[in-house]
């Protein structure tokens, strides 16, 4: 069964992307937003991080409670896309240097289950752009967020999924789409 490259991100409904405590616009869920995450990292065994987002995280996750992502990102092998030396260890976490597309498409042709990209939003529109995210697994907060980063920047053409699930937490949308054409 190939590696399948898995998108989890909450965003707005005008399409901007943060992390929790970030923005004000996110909030309104329950424990199906927590059974959604862990349906999706329940199947993950590597994780693609971008250097900001190694950042803002190292001095949160190692020590943190939130179940059960804080057990996940901890043990689980991170890969962290940096040209510099990261300058704070954390457990599991490797630089890498060589470019995303190549390096990603070497670790989905290999064994294992899927490869998780949580947060780093440069690092995941440029796996979009190169075809290499198999699914999206997105967190739609009921907010206009008015601004931030948003997920998608439209310059990468046209690119199909379909709609696998939808679920709702209070009133967030839980979507999970996949790519048309990808076979499990």
């Amino acid at each position: 069964m190939p590696r399948e490259v898995v998108l989890y991100e909450l965003m707005s409904l005008d399409g901007f992307a943060d992390d929790p405590g970030e923005g004000e616009w996110f909030g309104d869920a329950d424990e199906r937003l927590i059974d959604f995450l862990g349906a999706v990292i329940g199947r993950q065994d590597a994780v693609l991080l971008g250097r900001r987002t190694y950042e803002k995280w190292v001095p949160y996750w190692p020590t943190a409670t939130m179940q059960p992502f804080a057990d996940f990102i901890n043990t689980t092998p991170k890969y962290v896309f940096s040209s510099t030396p990261l300058d704070v260890e954390w457990a599991n976490a490797e630089r890498v240097t060589a470019p995303a597309a190549e390096f990603v498409a070497d670790l989905k042709a290999g064994d294992g289950g899927d490869i998780g990209i949580h947060g780093s939003l440069s690092l995941a529109r440029s796996l979009l752009a190169a075809q290499l995210v198999d699914q999206l697994r997105l967190v739609v907060a009921p907010a206009l967020a008015g601004g931030g980063k948003p997920l998608l920047d439209g310059d990468d053409g046209l690119q199909r999924f379909e709609l696998v699930e939808a679920g709702r937490s209070a009133g967030c949308l839980l979507l999970h789409y996949r790519r048309r054409g990808f076979s499990q």
